[in-house]
């Protein structure tokens, strides 16, 4: 591989390891917390954390560089992102997690890449080579064969939620592609704020009781790094590495929360 391209590799494959961290933690979250309004909570944390660190960049008089600012024309395809990914995926994903082990919905997050390849190359027309293909096609196969249990072929609601989630979240990763030359804190900012705000409205809407505080501040502690900071590391990725290739590598993302959720889980029954 060439040179110019590792530091974007390395952001991906670090983005990877953040989102797989994600599951089993919020896993445990949802003991205490309903999933519409967990959904909300780490977004909301993502995109505080976010402008945190953009407040922090533009105080800075020795900021590396200065980066692109969202123009009018960026908006359509935020919103889309922001709609996909922030506020029904994850809504999805927690659902299912709800009522499947975290070690299953871990290695069915693996689809994600598998969503982003397919509405790259079919919707969105980018050059994909067979190795990323391959690549693909042998991560869903260890996937599918390391969550089977034994007995008859199918999907419970649960493991249909967190595969519809993944093809949202495909559909964000497409969509953001085309706005990743901006500043990945502002991308975040806003879909964080966007989506966790929304997901709470609707929360209460439906009548879904919010956690207390030291539970609230967890969520959105998790949400900040294991969704604030891996976006904004899959973002810089895509950059240089397009959507499919940088799916691709995302791929690990499963296998990292799989070990995660055996290590966490090993004591207790799951669900």
């Amino acid at each position: 591989m060439k040179n110019h391209r590792l530091p974007a590799i390395l952001q991906a494959l670090l983005a990877a390891v953040l989102f797989g961290a994600s599951a089993p933690l919020a896993k445990l979250l949802l003991d205490g917390i309903d999933p519409i309004p967990l959904a909300g909570l780490l977004y909301l944390g993502s995109g505080i954390g976010s402008w945190l660190f953009f407040a922090i960049q533009q105080a800075g008089k020795q900021s590396r560089r200065r980066e692109a600012s969202i123009s009018r024309k960026d908006f359509p395809w935020l919103l889309g992102a922001l709609a996909a990914g922030g506020v029904a995926a994850p809504i999805l994903l927690l659902l299912g997690l709800d009522q499947s082990p975290a070690s299953t919905a871990s290695l069915l997050l693996n689809f994600e890449s598998v969503a982003t390849t397919i509405l790259a190359v079919l919707l969105f027309k980018e050059a994909v080579d067979k190795r990323i293909l391959w690549a693909i096609g042998f991560l869903t196969g260890a996937s599918i064969l390391l969550s089977w249990s034994g007995g008859q072929w199918g999907f419970s609601l649960g493991a249909l939620g967190v595969i519809g989630a993944c093809f949202l979240w495909g559909l964000d990763n497409n969509l953001t592609r085309h706005i990743s030359a901006k500043n990945p804190l502002v991308i975040v900012g806003i879909k964080g704020l966007g989506a966790g705000g929304f997901s709470l409205l609707l929360a209460l809407l439906l009548g879904k009781g919010l956690p207390g505080l030291v539970t609230a501040a967890l969520a959105m502690l998790v949400g900040a790094v294991c969704y604030g900071l891996s976006i904004q590391l899959f973002i810089l990725a895509l950059r240089s590495l397009g959507a499919a290739r940088t799916g691709a590598l995302f791929g690990v993302a499963p296998f990292i929360g799989t070990v995660l959720s055996l290590l966490i889980f090993r004591n207790q029954q799951e669900k």
